[in-house]
């Protein structure tokens, strides 16, 4: 009798695939963030004694306001209360920059011109080596007290730390965040209103605050608004300088404009205010024409009665149309695009191409040539390994998970990521474990022949038991993530050896242990330690893909527990 083949089978098999391969997805993304600080959150002072004073302040008797000003800062003043610096923090500002699992904050310490002074790591929801890695390295912190507010140059290189790059490039990035905005005035720190505007744009239901953007109800642009105070607050009259509002249409002119606030005398300021005349003289220009004109060579002679109040306004529009437009461009603009850029280093081209040559070499057969594959593996150690340190663990699924990729900051990094997750379930192979980690590469290149002495063999029932300890490890770092998500997961794998420059002793032991073990028992730790192959494995179509397995009754579960979770704390 002939048995008709299952045609249900194979899409049975597929269609179980997803939904596991969905569950793992959907296990994933409930993964809460390590955010340490929530955006809600009041921001307050950070005790004086963590701030990193330089040499002319570290002798002085100082006084950190608690009160935050217009500018998100807390003075710091000496003993005759004069302001001799300004404090900031990066968080929550900087929530959404992460490094190998997590965001890290920084306190700033700005002279009272706003040129950075010094910068503080706080804290970070980075594993405890990069973090200590990072604070150590004193040449890291020296390169930012160059930086003035708005970021450096354009073509700066910034150098991360060597064993700690993503943390580092995440530090660097946050304090980049906080610095590149519009920079402030400390004279003038009172953001536009809508009231302020509403005659100007009856139809305005939005401002932003950053551009000066203004939207109706329909979300159409409909002009801008350009505060000359954080522009230009240095050019004064008889006793100070002068803040102004100009209109721009939709086309880029200028409409409009008055007199907002003035530290010179009224009835001077008057004087300039209603003189109609006066202000006829830069509307209906570009600004682009207005930051390129010239008052005096323009014969522009002042308001009678307020010559040198009115003189110092029209510098000020022309100043402040001048910075509008460097602003435009530089160096926030450049800035952001320059560190928006993937950062290319020559560890992170050897993995990528590393990457796509282990994919060649798969279609061609030739990883079962022994000679070849000894050769292969010791290039994933060395390369991948010991110089890149480009390696897959819980503590990163689980930070990118949640935070998002760092492809950015590290390519090499975020492409092996991508084979790894991706490779399972399209393949049906696990081509990370198989060909790429390079601890799975030692314990290729180490294991026991079957006939060695020092090959040892495990009865089936501890096989069987061992074999269970990578899934309950697992199980128990996804707990734990959903109950505390700054666990540090680092140490439950040996695979931060591999960054030996900042590993501590005990990643050491840990790694050189599972090595041992692996040197008796074929592919021990592979086998029956490792919870990141076991989550690859999972996802791996096999020919039994359509089964249940006990494994997808605990993902459910876990899934629930997450979702749960949150309502019952």
């Amino acid at each position: 009798m002939v048995t008709k083949p299952n045609l249900m089978r194979p899409w049975q098999a597929k269609a179980t695939h997803v939904l596991r391969t969905c569950v793992v997805i959907s296990l994933l993304l409930a993964i809460p963030r390590p955010t340490l600080r929530p955006e809600g959150e009041t921001v307050k002072a950070p005790p004086i004694e963590v701030i990193e004073l330089p040499a002319d302040l570290a002798q002085k008797d100082l006084y950190l306001d608690p009160q935050q000003d217009a500018n998100g800062m807390w003075p710091l003043a000496d003993e005759n209360q004069e302001t001799v610096g300004l404090v900031a923090r990066t968080l929550p500002i900087a929530n959404d920059v992460i490094g190998y699992r997590g965001p890290t904050e920084s306190i700033l310490l700005f002279s009272p011109d706003l040129n950075l002074t010094s910068v503080t790591l706080l804290q970070s929801a980075d594993t405890e080596e990069h973090v200590t890695a990072v604070k150590a390295a004193s040449d890291f912190f020296k390169q930012f007290e160059t930086w003035a507010w708005g970021g450096p140059a354009a073509n700066t290189q910034i150098d991360a730390v060597s064993g700690a790059t993503l943390t580092s490039l995440a530090l660097a990035e946050g304090v980049l965040k906080r610095i590149g905005g519009e920079r402030p005035s400390l004279i003038f720190n009172q953001p536009i209103t809508m009231q302020e505007i509403q005659d100007w744009f009856p139809e305005a239901v939005e401002l932003d605050d950053a551009s000066g953007e203004i939207k109706n109800s329909r979300d159409e642009i409909i002009g801008s608004v350009i505060r000359t105070g954080p522009l230009s607050d240095d050019l004064s009259g008889y006793q100070g300088p002068t803040e102004m509002l100009l209109k721009i249409s939709p086309t880029g002119i200028v409409e409009a404009i008055r007199i907002r606030n003035s530290f010179d005398n009224e009835p001077y300021v008057d004087y300039v205010r209603t003189e109609a005349g006066f202000w006829a003289i830069f509307q209906g220009k570009t600004v682009t024409e207005l930051s390129e004109f010239d008052p005096q060579a323009a014969g522009v002679e002042g308001v009678s009665g307020a010559t040198m109040t009115s003189l110092i306004v029209a510098d000020t529009l022309v100043t402040a149309a001048k910075e509008f437009k460097e602003t435009q461009r530089s160096p926030k603009t450049r800035t952001a695009a320059w560190f928006s850029a993937v950062r290319w280093t020559t560890a992170d081209i050897l993995t990528v191409s590393t990457l796509i040559l282990a994919a060649i070499l798969k279609y061609s057969g030739v990883y079962r040539r022994r000679s070849f594959r000894r050769m292969w593996l010791t290039w994933v150690v060395i390369i991948i390994g010991c110089w890149a340190g480009n390696l897959l663990s819980v503590a990163l699924i689980a930070g990118w998970s949640a935070e998002g990729i760092a492809w950015r900051l590290a390519p090499g990094l975020a492409a092996i990521m991508c084979v790894a997750m991706l490779g399972p379930p399209l393949t049906k192979g696990n081509p990370y474990c198989n060909h790429i980690c390079p601890h799975g590469a030692i314990q290729q290149l180490v294991r026991p022949k079957p006939k060695s002495l020092r090959y040892r063999k495990l009865t089936p029932a501890l096989s069987r038991m061992l074999r269970s300890i990578p899934g309950l490890t697992l199980c128990a770092a996804y707990i734990g993530l959903i109950l505390l998500p700054t666990i540090d997961l680092a140490s439950w794998e040996p695979f931060h050896a591999y960054l030996f420059r900042i590993a501590s002793w005990s990643s050491l032991v840990f790694a050189f242990a599972t090595l041992a073990v692996s040197a008796v028992l074929p592919m021990g730790y592979c086998r029956f330690g490792c919870p990141t192959g076991r989550l690859l494995d999972y996802l791996k179509r096999t020919a039994t893909s359509d089964r249940l397995q006990v494994g997808d009754a605990v993902a459910v579960s876990l899934l629930i527990f997450a979702l749960l979770c949150p309502h019952l704390q």
